[in-house]
């Protein structure tokens, strides 16, 4: 599988606003192979400033899911502390405002999404993210190509 170049991450993120969606957390975490890299470069770049980020904690909730399901409780909670308290990243919380925002954007396709991914595409817009990042089918389709950036070149 093929993915984008380092140097294309950098120029779609720098000094730009975005959501980070569930898949792209647990390449790092996981260390998912080929995108554990790119992921840590994401999170290096927020981490130093060069971007801002957005979780939903419709996302936070999903990373914490894989550990729990294997017995690692502690872990789960690690993950959420750390999710939670990185640098240069707020986490958006289910809201009514947040509700609000679900089929309120006529550039987004919300047939062709899932609930969660309706809920971590609302908590976006509801932070006035510039750029999504997601691996996710679902939001490739869904959200116009300029707004969305995939791993996979």
């Amino acid at each position: 599988m093929k993915t984008i170049t380092t140097s294309a991450l950098k120029k779609r993120i720098s000094g730009k606003k975005i959501l980070i969606d569930t898949n792209i957390v647990i390449y790092l975490t996981d260390m998912v192979q080929p995108y554990e890299q790119l992921s840590r470069l994401l999170f290096e770049m927020i981490e130093r400033g060069d971007a801002s980020a957005v979780l939903s904690i419709v996302s936070v909730a999903e990373v914490m899911q894989g550990p729990v399901k294997k017995g690692y409780r502690q872990s789960a909670k690690d993950v959420k502390n750390y999710l939670l308290n990185f640098p240069n990243t707020s986490c958006q919380e289910i809201t009514a405002d947040v509700l609000e925002c679900i089929g309120g954007n006529n550039l987004i396709d919300w047939s062709k999404l899932r609930t969660t991914d309706s809920l971590i595409i609302a908590s976006g817009l509801e932070k006035d993210v510039e750029l999504f990042v997601s691996n996710d089918d679902h939001f490739k389709r869904a959200i116009p190509q300029n707004l969305v950036l995939s791993f996979d070149a």
